[in-house]
């Protein structure tokens, strides 16, 4: 019993007297103003602005703008979600400088050839007899990701 007793102290104090590990290198504080321009295709200008970031706060001013806070899609999810005239602009809200990305809806005119007059051929069916191409309007949808780069340390 003595010698299990002299075991355990001699684990103990051993432990105890183990260098100990160095602590955790503190995360990096993020406070600070970024900027991010993106020009993704097809839209017709840049998407531009900056981001303020203080502690678990983040603040948004961005072309096209202007920016408000969407609490309803922020709400319950890992996003702060801000809404940019027609643009949707998400951060991550454990790491916004890592996973920062933007969604929007463009429209694009199109060429389209149309079949603009019809003939009867000599079997009876109607085939087009003359073509015209026209532009059509169609909706795309544009995503990506924004680069903020940081312009003043807080």
């Amino acid at each position: 019993m003595n010698r299990q007793i002299v075991a355990i102290a001699c684990a103990l104090l051993g432990a105890c007297s183990a260098k100990q590990s160095e602590a955790p290198e503190p995360a990096a504080i993020l406070d600070g103003i970024y900027q991010f321009s993106e020009s993704p295709r097809p839209l017709p200008q840049p998407i531009e602005g900056t981001m303020t970031i203080l502690r678990d706060t983040i603040f948004v001013d961005a072309q096209p703008g202007p920016c408000r806070y969407e609490d309803k899609l922020s709400w319950g999810s890992s996003s702060l979600v801000y809404r940019c005239a027609e643009m949707t602009i998400s951060f991550d809200r454990a790491n916004p400088l890592r996973n920062s990305k933007f969604r929007t809806t463009v429209r694009i005119d199109e060429r389209k050839s149309v079949c603009v007059r019809y003939q009867t051929n000599a079997a009876g069916q109607q085939v087009c007899a003359q073509q015209e191409i026209q532009m059509v309007p169609r909706d795309v949808q544009v995503n990506g990701i924004l680069h903020p780069k940081r312009v003043i340390h807080e």
